[in-house]
């Protein structure tokens, strides 16, 4: 057998969670256990919060329309990715050695990491500035709370695939019915379904605003971190089928309860929004689950991009970065303007990566790719990265030079159209080398 062989069947041996190499297709799961992971994912704080920043700007109205397209193009990215992710038995980051080749892609593989953290970080801050809340500690008790979520909510997310499961089975149940309850209580409160139709926003938005914050709070996820789970899809239709569940259901979901919510009390920070309700009890299992399920995919993600980048072992990678995280959650990155903003800039800086993985795939290659284990890659491609600087500058030209269209649909499609061209004209190859099994006996 060669080196190479060698080394990829060691490599398999070693990592449970091949994070650097495909699934294998003994260890594919069903419709059911790819939808439980992904919808525990996508049932998350974050989109009641967005849903809660949508209420300031956008009548009721407005927010079910953005939730709706806003979804709708969220699925199209989640369907395309899937496919590959199926197919290839891949991670995110090992996917982008076929665009950026290996030195390349370890680069562009910590972008999907660090924003990642933001997020972990995020609804860390939240869970803890909510406990603090309840049993009012103060500014000194706050930040150990949130401290000590961060360090608590990773703790799935060591034990892997398996575990997140177990937590999603457990958490989307009460996730689902506590959302509904908090719906229908905030109902009561805004004084029924007439006057939440008759709700003007006090400072209202543009409808692109609102579609961009709806896209960004999952565009990330949608465009990367899915891969991560669907590579264990045993077909494209399970793989699809678990997409569109978690976005077109979870998802919309989590939006308009948290929207409902914010209406309800005039105050766009949901932490508040819940205790003013005095349902102390039901509102920690809400955030509790709610947070759990999305942090332990989010962390188990990016230990895998990790693992792309730096030869190190994903437990010790996980420690190191619940400890940044830990200290991260001191900026209290909850509060809203902050929040916004993040969705802002994701909603338009990411789109165009999701545009080079796909177009990479489906155009360049023609929707088939050489089995990992037997390709060998250019160091670097640099036609990607040109891709992406060009593409956000045009999305940020439509945005204050040109208004036109939506920002991160502009992004996706100069993405796929810039690299599509340029590798085409270029003819350039990244996969350089294949080496065969012929000889190696």
């Amino acid at each position: 057998m060669s080196k190479q062989n060698e080394e990829v069947t060691n490599e398999i041996q070693v990592d449970s969670e091949y994070s650097r190499c495909a699934v294998p297709k003994d260890q594919r799961k069903s419709y059911w256990s790819l939808t439980i992971v992904w919808t525990g994912f996508v049932f998350a704080i974050i989109s009641m919060m967005a849903g809660g920043g949508l209420a300031v700007g956008f009548s009721f109205k407005q927010i079910l329309i953005a939730a709706v397209i806003g979804n709708v193009f969220l699925c199209i990215i989640a369907v395309a990715v899937s496919i590959v992710a199926c197919r290839t038995g891949l991670t995110f980051a090992l996917l982008t050695r076929y665009s950026f080749g290996s030195s390349g892609s370890k680069v562009a593989s910590l972008f999907v990491p660090i924003v990642n953290i933001g997020w972990y970080t995020i609804q860390s801050a939240t869970f803890g500035h909510f406990i603090a809340q309840i049993f009012n500690f103060g500014d000194v008790g706050e930040a150990i709370c949130m401290i000590i979520s961060a360090a608590a909510m990773g703790i799935f997310a060591f034990y892997g695939i398996k575990a997140i499961t177990i937590l999603g089975y457990v958490a989307i149940p009460a996730i689902i019915f506590l959302s509904v309850a908090t719906s229908i209580r905030s109902l009561g409160v805004v004084g029924g379904v007439q006057a939440l139709l008759d709700y003007r926003p006090s400072a209202p938005i543009t409808f692109a605003a609102g579609v961009t914050i709806v896209i960004g709070a999952w565009i990330l996820s949608t465009a990367t971190c899915i891969a991560d789970i669907m590579r264990y899809a045993k077909s494209t239709k399970s793989a699809i089928g678990a997409a569109l569940t978690g976005l077109l259901g979870g998802n919309i979901l989590m939006i308009v309860s948290g929207a409902i919510a914010t209406i309800s009390v005039n105050d766009s920070d949901l932490t508040s929004v819940l205790l003013k309700f005095g349902l102390v009890i039901p509102s920690l299992i809400l955030m509790t689950t709610n947070i759990f399920t999305t942090n332990a995919s989010n962390l188990y993600s990016t230990s895998l991009n990790l693992s792309n980048s730096f030869k190190m072992d994903r437990t010790k990678m996980m420690l190191i970065l619940i400890g940044v995280s830990s200290l991260a959650t001191l900026t209290r990155p909850y509060q809203m303007d902050f929040f916004i903003g993040f969705l802002n800039t994701l909603g338009n800086i990411v789109p165009p990566l999701a545009g080079i993985i796909l177009a990479d795939y489906f155009i360049v290659h023609k929707g088939k790719y050489s089995a990992y284990e037997n390709t060998k890659f250019v160091k670097w491609n640099p036609i990607p990265w040109i891709t992406w600087g060009i593409s956000v500058a045009i999305v940020y030209a439509f945005i204050y030079v040109l208004p036109f269209g939506m920002p991160s649909i502009n992004g996706i499609i100069a993405g796929m159209a810039i690299y599509s061209v340029l590798m085409l004209a270029s003819a350039k190859e990244v996969v350089t080398e294949r080496w065969e099994a012929e000889g190696d006996a």
